[in-house]
């Protein structure tokens, strides 16, 4: 059923069409009604004239007997009645086989109710007014035994009978028109408007974010171009929200980043505020008191001394917090280049001589010649010293550091392992944070800073290199695995 709550393209299309259809059927109608009886008139008359003619000249060379036969067929081929007789009005020619339905006129002269409508010696006559009833022609006609007059008569009466039925008919006739007009339009309105309304049942589909309806037209015309047109302009805005939501969970994932970022930036200042207040505080002490002259401070030598030692302590710091604040810059990228890590492990064990030698520790080196990463040659170095400085003061006197260096499968690993000590293991993940001591007397000599291990992480994750700290029967190690990819480099 068609949808008459408001003006659909279904509606307007069966409206239009319907109106069409009734005016086209109606215009044809009418013109048959006025003026096909005129036409049939104008040929039947053009048709009887020509023929006459023609007859006459067929007749001109044979005898009025022999002609018998072609009259009899001009009778019969046009329906009408000849008669030939001469100028005293004796017939010689009448066919036997037609009936008249109406008077022959064998006017000489003419009677009153003709009229004459070709001048002379060719006469037509048309009885009454409008569409006469006969048409008369009275013509020469020439034959061998002489020169006659050829009466022919034709009905019209068949024309205003066909006026009559069309007249009769005029009910049903609109009646058919209004049935098929409003069928042929209802189709016709479905054909069109069905691939429209799906068109438009997708769009707005589409207009509510959903692209899974697709729209199938098999019509070959511009409406399957449209049908096609929309099916991709819904599959790339389907790729464009993707691509659009993506971006934007990847940005809310990089705001989350930030405000994570700004959150440790500031508990990180807030923490190197704390660690430099002690310290200055320390000094100014201990330098007023030498001024002062203040008890054991009389010693100014010896107390110089010592705030000397805690300014480097703070100026250690303050390097240590510079290298973290260059590897934190957002845009911070390594100058990578072919390194030999096993020189470099080498060269930083007999660096740190001194200390595991200060300490009585045993330094055990096992280290493969020859390998090569790609890294940035600064970076590896400090990192690799933190590990191995870190092992060294955080080994109990007379223990062992074990720095292991060799090519696996698929890696090569550095091993750093000091013994006879253990990390809690709730302990394990947080000596990478900041400003974190597992020694909780936050003293510098046997503490250090608590940066020393969160620079070696940030430089690791700057060269995308896997890591890991764990517990040993032994006591801790820490692994680093350097891909191959990279060290092919």
């Amino acid at each position: 059923m068609l949808k008459m709550g408001r003006k659909g393209i279904t509606l307007k299309v069966f409206l239009i069409t319907s109106a069409l259809l009734v005016v086209t059927a109606s215009f044809i109608y009418l013109i048959l009604y006025f003026f096909l009886p005129s036409y049939y008139y104008k040929y039947k008359t053009s048709a009887l004239e020509e023929g006459t003619v023609r007859l006459v000249q067929d007749v001109e060379k044979i005898s009025i007997e022999e002609a018998r036969a072609k009259l009899d067929s001009f009778v019969q081929k046009y329906n009408v009645a000849l008669v030939i007789h001469d100028k005293y009005g004796k017939i010689l020619y009448f066919p036997s086989s037609f009936v008249p339905t109406f008077n022959i006129a064998i006017p000489s002269p003419p009677p009153s109710q003709f009229k004459t409508v070709i001048p002379e010696d060719e006469l037509q006559s048309i009885k009454g007014e409008g569409i006469p009833a006969v048409y008369t022609i009275q013509k020469p006609i020439v034959f061998t035994n002489g020169q006659f007059i050829a009466s022919i008569t034709a009905t019209l009466q068949p024309i205003d009978e066909a006026s009559n039925a069309i007249l009769m008919f005029t009910p049903y006739i609109v009646v058919i028109i209004i049935v098929v007009s409003l069928g042929g339009a209802l189709l016709y309105a479905r054909i069109i408007a069905h691939p429209l309304l799906k068109i438009n049942h997708v769009a707005k589909r589409m207009a509510n974010l959903d692209f899974t309806q697709i729209c199938e037209i098999r019509s070959r015309d511009e409406i399957e171009e449209l049908s096609n047109s929309l099916n991709e302009l819904s599959y790339n805005l389907q790729q464009t929200m993707s691509e659009l939501q993506e971006a934007n969970e990847k940005l809310k994932d990089d705001i989350q980043k930030e405000r994570e970022m700004e959150g440790k930036r500031r508990e990180f200042i807030a923490t190197i505020s704390h660690e430099l207040k002690s310290p200055i505080t320390a000094v100014m002490g201990q330098l007023e008191a030498m001024i002062c002259e203040i008890g054991v401070y009389k010693d100014r030598d010896k107390y110089l001394k010592r705030s000397l030692e805690i300014m480097q302590d703070m100026q250690n710091l303050v390097n240590e917090v510079l290298e973290v604040s260059r590897l934190e810059t957002y845009d911070f990228s390594p100058k990578l280049s072919r390194v030999n890590v096993s020189d470099t492990v080498n060269n930083i064990i007999h660096r740190l001589e001194y200390f595991s030698t200060a300490k009585s520790i045993e330094m055990q080196a096992n280290i493969q010649d020859g390998l090569y990463v790609l890294a940035d040659q600064k970076l590896l170095e400090k990192a690799v010293n933190n590990i191995v400085n870190n092992a060294i003061k955080y080994s109990p006197q007379g223990k062992r550091v074990q720095v292991s260096l060799y090519e696996e499968q698929e890696h090569i690993a550095l091993c750093v392992l000091n013994t006879g000590v253990k990390i809690e293991e709730l302990e394990l993940e947080k000596v990478f944070q900041p400003f974190y001591r597992i020694e909780k007397s936050r003293n510098r000599n046997t503490g250090g800073s608590g940066l020393g291990l969160f620079i070696v992480k940030r430089i690791l994750e700057i060269h995308h290199v896997s890591y890991m700290l764990q517990n040993t029967n032994d006591g801790v190690l820490f692994v680093i695995q350097f891909p191959k990819e990279v060290s092919s480099a």
